[in-house]
């Protein structure tokens, strides 16, 4: 097999013997090389804006002193950057340059920070329910775990950008949570077997693919040697071509879950069980969780993950009063833990804990739309109203998960309708607190203006269907159609404004129904109803 770019780069040089490096080289004319080796130590900068530096931070497991935290406040203040939350409980400080960042980087180290291997070919952030080991329905407390799992590979140079590609790893102790994993590489889920405690193993997950049963259970003392085996069998065997086929998904998919199982078998020092009865359910999204130790625990919601210095101030000096612990969420938020009764004197954000918002234009120089000023057109009351999960995405890299959500956005610019202008690509029918599937694409080309009415329109067939969940609605009456009769019925509702519900029939009765609607196109149509779609589409949007 032929190496790709990137793994004729570590050849050349390791990415652990780049730190010596680091303060010699020239940050104003970076090349594709010293960029690659700068991500490994959680620098960021891109060809496309040159001028422009990011430092991701890893938190492990979310978790973040309250001093620590106060101290990233003070450092982006200082320098004038920009704070984001990111859906790996992480902590990145934008609108950092060439003159600084190095400064920046070096003041955190200093501190005790880490931001080493948060990007590109690393295992990143592992990540966990916000609330992991305080819930009343937490089961194991993994946090622990997370610690000796990074321990295996943080700072180490046989693990340093060594892996074939970018590594996520999730694990869930907690039987009742509103976060969902089923996008990770790897996937410590809880599960029962007889009276023990411990996790079933899921693999191969990522943007556009949920994670598959392993058929492996594993008790929490040896979920560290289980992860390293992970680890060693894919970079023993992982594929190092073609660089968009290198993820963990794409070795299982061409060798079969069993043989990548065999292989997990070679580095791992005991014996692999079958897997257990996966034990976790969905709750619902509240801003307050009863913890317990009959105290409460608050998410502090962000403006989809922007949070302003000032602000995140004000909530560590209320926390430090209180006495509270503070977490960062995979949903982009904040979480308060220790609150003696359920009240706050924080404010809302609309729909903040049910989007979830990649970096959009203003930090990162691939997303096509300024994504979390954008959110502007979500119809963010019926989202929240009705716990609509969405996934907003400025590009198809899907750093919002427009896969796993209930609707899931994808930017893009378009001319389909007349002069180009922003659109985006909408995804339904996601089952992915269970991992049943991904969402797929519905609407190939939606201008931005005609977004909320969209996501109306699906919202209120949601709500007729008379189900207060948005998966079991995906299950139950999108996913057993085809996605282009979904398109059409979609259409004719915004076309014709009928007032008839989604319901559990063939699709040929559907499409008798929309026939008899006054106004529906009488097209003679092929199997995919391409004509009439074509001519909704165009009726709803030309200029």
């Amino acid at each position: 097999m032929k190496l790709n770019k990137t793994e004729r780069i570590k050849k050349n040089l390791a990415p652990y013997d780049f730190y010596t490096m680091i303060g010699q080289i020239d940050l104003h004319a970076l090349n594709e090389e010293e960029r690659f080796y700068l991500k490994n130590y959680g620098i960021y900068n891109i060809k496309l804006e040159p001028e422009r530096f990011m430092i991701r931070l890893r938190i492990a497991g979310g978790r973040i002193e309250r001093e620590r935290l106060r101290f990233v406040a003070n450092i982006a203040r200082s320098y004038n950057a920009e704070l984001l939350l990111t859906a790996r409980a992480q902590l990145e400080i934008h609108a950092l340059n060439a003159a600084n960042v190095l400064e920046v980087w070096q003041l955190l180290h200093d501190a005790g920070f880490t931001t080493l291997q948060t990007l590109t070919d690393n295992f990143r952030n592992i990540v966990c329910d916000p609330y992991d080991g305080e819930d009343i329905d937490a089961k194991v407390e993994v946090y622990p775990l997370i610690e000796k799992m990074q321990s295996y590979f943080l700072g180490q140079p046989e693990w340093m950008g060594m892996i074939p590609r970018k590594f996520n790893t999730a694990i869930c102790g907690t039987a009742s949570t509103h976060t969902h994993f089923f996008g990770n590489d790897l996937y410590f889920a809880l599960a029962s077997k007889g009276n023990r405690w411990g996790f079933n193993l899921y693999l191969g997950g990522k943007n556009a693919e949920a994670a598959q049963d392993a058929d492996i259970f594993v008790e929490p003392k040896r979920v560290p040697e289980l992860f390293l085996a992970v680890a060693k069998a894919y970079r023993h065997y992982g594929l190092r071509g073609t660089r968009s086929k290198t993820r963990l998904y794409h070795l299982i998919a061409d060798i079969g879950m069993a043989a990548f199982v065999a292989h997990i078998r070679e580095f791992y020092p005991y014996t692999l069980e079958k897997r257990g009865e996966t034990a976790i359910q969905k709750a619902k999204v509240t801003a307050y969780r009863e913890l317990k130790n009959g105290r409460y625990g608050y998410c502090v919601q962000s403006e989809f993950g922007k949070i302003d210095t000032a602000s995140l101030l004000q909530i560590i000096t209320y926390a430090d009063e209180a006495d509270l612990e503070i977490r960062v969420g995979v949903d982009q938020n904040l979480y308060l833990l220790g609150l003696a009764e359920p009240t706050m004197p924080f404010g809302k954000t609309l729909g903040a804990s049910h989007v979830t918002a990649c970096a959009g234009s203003s930090y990162c120089a691939l997303s096509l739309w300024d994504i979390k000023s954008d959110t502007r057109y979500l119809p963010l009351a019926l989202i929240e109203k009705y716990q609509v999960q969405i996934g907003f995405s400025g590009c198809l890299k899907g750093c919002g998960r427009h896969h796993h959500a209930d609707i899931g956005l994808v930017g893009l610019r378009t001319n389909t309708y007349g002069e180009t202008r922003k659109a985006a690509r909408v995804f339904l029918g996601g089952e992915y607190s269970s991992g049943g599937r991904v969402a797929r694409l519905i609407f190939p080309v939606v201008p931005i203006e005609e977004l909320r009415q969209v996501l109306s329109v699906v919202i209120d067939s949601f709500v007729q269907s008379g189900l207060d969940d948005f998966e079991q609605f995906s299950r139950e009456y999108l996913n057993p159609l085809s996605t282009d009769f979904l398109l059409l019925w979609f259409l004719a509702k915004l076309s014709f404004g009928f007032d008839i519900p989604l319901q559990k029939l063939p699709e040929r009765a559907l499409y008798s129904l929309l026939r008899q609607v006054e106004g529906f196109p009488d097209i003679d149509e092929d199997e995919k109803y391409s004509r009439t779609i074509s001519t909704l589409m165009h009726r709803l949007w030309d200029d």
